[in-house]
């Protein structure tokens, strides 16, 4: 009875009771740093469930204390000590009046309102955010944290004049992004002058992975008129600047494919070479869910010039995922990174959507290159890491692990249907090869469509519908009449 009373009390106990928190900004606080505010109480509720405040002055009851910004925007914030930050040098420090979040400019204190969720477990990942698999506890002392780094300019550049580039997103699934990026401590977004709307796609009746598309009849972008404006005022209110032109070609970083493939081409070895030695940098990003590693990689990396890309992906996945998936993970990297090396050296097209996508392959009179069968099995390999990953992790991360085993998988069917096509040349099996090659197609788009969740995703299975899966059906048709 004592060990019940016991364990009562203990829960009812101020250490087991939601935190009070009050967040001071300054009166004439920036908007970057009132966003970063917001930010910050969201974090801290959703962690900790915090009773969170915001205001102006020094709070006089009892509670925990938060100091936002610098002493040239928050008068709270005491100049004796505050170090000398570049504009982005960010800092975390406990002092006797409470927890400094500050930076040397607002988008830096909107990046240490970031690094402090990190630290509390919080990952940053391109399409939202994921709360650690076990609550810490919630402190403010202790933290001496000052970051700085060499990198001043680190752009995302996701626009590339296709349907599954963000030319097909919305203004919402943009300002979405350039939240994340903007805790992702990117500093610019690449904006197109204007985007060109494409031509709508089909995607009813005979279409794979028409789930995707919930019902939809075509694929387009109504808002491409408006995007780029709006985009320019959004990542102002983030403390994101803009490009408005293409980078200096040695500035150029490829987080994905070097082309705009649809295949997963991303490789963390290889981004970590590149990143050495570039005080400005571009990342060029075809398909922002493959890349959530190589964002989270290029935030850290820019501020710790010891990291490693195996440790960046534990760092990563480890909190929100458990333990003994980083490294399922990372072996599933490295037989991606292989299949890249393999497309790169011997068909850097394979994956890029135009007309002869498919019909290519199927009209070579060359016999099925090997390398084609090489990077099938890499991809194979990669899925069933993925899908091991998967098994073992908890908590909400695991859809994460689940879009790239679906990304896999789809390009395992992707190189069954150009394994089909090239057996195809023979008369007496064409039509079981077509046919084979067909239903490849297919179940890729149907895979790919289990997890499709942003318009990147839904305008490669649009695309591919369009030159792949109805180009071959057509052929396969025309045949068998």
């Amino acid at each position: 009875m004592w060990k019940i009373f016991s364990l009562c009390l203990a829960l009812l106990s101020p250490a087991f009771a939601a935190p009070k928190i009050t967040i001071v900004v300054g009166e004439k606080a920036p908007a970057v740093e009132k966003v970063a505010a917001t930010q910050l109480a969201h974090d801290l509720t959703a962690l900790f469930e915090a009773d969170v405040r915001i205001q102006t002055a020094l709070p006089g009851g009892a509670g925990s204390t938060i100091l936002l910004g610098s002493p040239a925007t928050n008068p709270a914030i005491p100049a004796d000590g505050w170090p000398r930050l570049s504009p982005q040098g960010h800092v975390l420090k406990t002092t006797p009046r409470g927890l400094i979040v500050g930076g040397g400019s607002p988008a830096a204190t909107l990046w240490a309102v970031s690094e402090l969720s990190y630290r509390f477990g919080i990952r940053h990942l391109l399409h939202g955010d994921v709360l650690p698999i076990a609550k810490p506890p919630f402190k403010v002392d202790g933290f001496d944290v000052l970051l700085d780094t060499k990198t001043r300019s680190r752009a995302w550049d996701g626009f590339n004049g296709q349907p599954f580039g963000l030319d097909s997103w919305s203004a919402d699934d943009c300002d979405a992004l350039l939240a994340q990026l903007a805790k992702l401590k990117f500093t610019h977004i690449v904006l197109p002058e204007k985007i060109a709307p494409f031509k709508p796609l089909p995607v009813d009746g005979d279409s794979a992975g028409r789930t995707a598309f919930k019902g939809a009849k075509a694929f387009a972008n109504p808002d491409a008129a408006a995007v780029v404006a709006h985009l320019k005022v959004k990542a102002a209110e983030l403390g994101l600047g803009v490009i408005a032109s293409g980078p200096a070609a040695d500035s150029l970083v490829h987080l994905g494919a070097p082309s705009s493939s649809v295949l997963p081409q991303f490789s963390l070895q290889k981004l970590a070479a590149d990143l050495a030695g570039h005080e400005r940098i571009v990342c060029r990003a075809t398909m922002a869910g493959d890349l959530d590693a190589s964002a989270h990689f290029v935030s850290r990396a820019a501020f710790d010039s010891k990291l490693t890309p195996e440790r960046a992906l534990a760092d990563l996945v480890t909190p929100i995922c458990g333990e003994g998936v980083a490294e399922r993970l990372w072996m599933g990297f490295g037989h991606v990174e292989k299949a890249a090396r393999l497309i790169a050296a011997n068909d850097p097209r394979v994956g890029v959507p135009d007309t002869r996508l498919f019909l290519r392959h199927l009209e070579s009179k060359e016999p099925l290159p090997a390398w084609i069968t090489e990077a099938k099995t890499h991809y194979t390999a990669a899925m069933n890491e993925m899908y091991r990953g998967n098994t073992r992790a908890r908590g909400g991360a695991r859809p994460f692990i689940l879009y790239h085993a679906k990304r896999l998988e789809f390009a395992l069917h992707y190189f069954l249907a150009l394994e089909s096509l090239y057996k195809a040349h023979g008369a007496p099996v064409r039509a079981d090869s077509l046919e084979a090659a067909v239903e490849s197609t297919y179940n890729a788009l149907n895979a790919y469509a289990d997890v499709a969740r942003d318009p990147s995703d839904r305008g490669v299975i649009a695309v591919l519908n369009e030159h792949g899966y109805r180009a071959l059906r057509k052929v396969a048709d025309r045949d068998g009449k």
